[in-house]
C-alpha cells in the first residue's frame, strides 16, 4: 500500500480503487489544497466514471483561512462533477470535531451538496458512508483502513491519533 502513498508538506494521500484517501497533518493552506487537487485531477484523468473521497483531519490540520477560498473553490470544481461521495473525518477531541463540523456545515450550505458531502465521527463510519455508494472498483473497509494506516505511517503519526 505504501507504494502509492504521496506525501506533500504535511498531507498524505493514496488512491485505492476508485477512492482517494487523504490524511491532513498540517493546516489546509493553498499549496496543500492545490496538491490534493492535482492528485484528484490525475486520478480523474486515469479513470472513467465517478470517484469517492475521504479526508481525515488531525487536530494540527487547522481549517483553511479566507485566503484559501479560491483554491478550495477550484478543488471543488474539479471534484464535485465526478464524485459520488466525499467524507471528512475530524480526528481528535470533541472540540476539534465541533470546529470541523461547523466549518463543513457552513461550506455545504453554500455549495448545496449536503447529500454528497458528509462528515463522519470516525474511520468506521466514513468507510460505511463510502460503502453506501460503492462500485465494483471500491475497496472494502479493511483495504481502506490499511490505506489510512499507510498514510499515518507516511506522516509518522501514530495510528489512532
Amino acid at each position: 500500500m505504501s507504494a502509492g502513498v504521496e506525501v506533500f508538506d504535511g498531507v498524505a494521500s493514496v488512491v485505492t480503487g476508485d477512492v482517494l484517501i487523504a490524511l491532513w497533518q498540517a493546516p489546509a493552506r493553498a499549496a496543500r489544497i492545490r496538491h490534493i487537487t492535482a492528485v484528484t485531477e490525475r486520478m480523474l484523468r486515469a479513470r472513467e466514471g465517478t470517484i469517492a473521497g475521504c479526508q481525515f483531519l488531525l487536530p494540527s490540520a487547522s481549517p483553511p483561512r479566507l485566503q484559501e477560498r479560491s483554491d478550495i473553490g477550484a478543488g471543488i470544481d474539479v471534484v464535485l462533477p465526478r464524485s459520488r461521495r466525499l467524507v471528512t473525518v475530524p480526528l481528535g477531541d470533541a472540540a476539534w470535531q465541533s470546529v470541523v463540523r461547523g466549518v463543513m456545515k457552513a461550506g455545504l450550505f453554500l455549495i448545496g451538496q449536503s447529500s454528497r458531502v458528509k462528515v463522519a465521527a470516525n474511520a468506521g463510519e466514513a468507510f460505511a458512508l463510502l460503502g453506501e455508494v460503492a462500485t465494483s472498483d471500491t475497496p472494502d473497509a479493511a483495504v481502506m483502513a490499511r490505506a489510512l494506516d499507510a498514510l499515518h505511517e507516511a506522516l509518522r503519526v501514530p495510528t489512532g491519533s
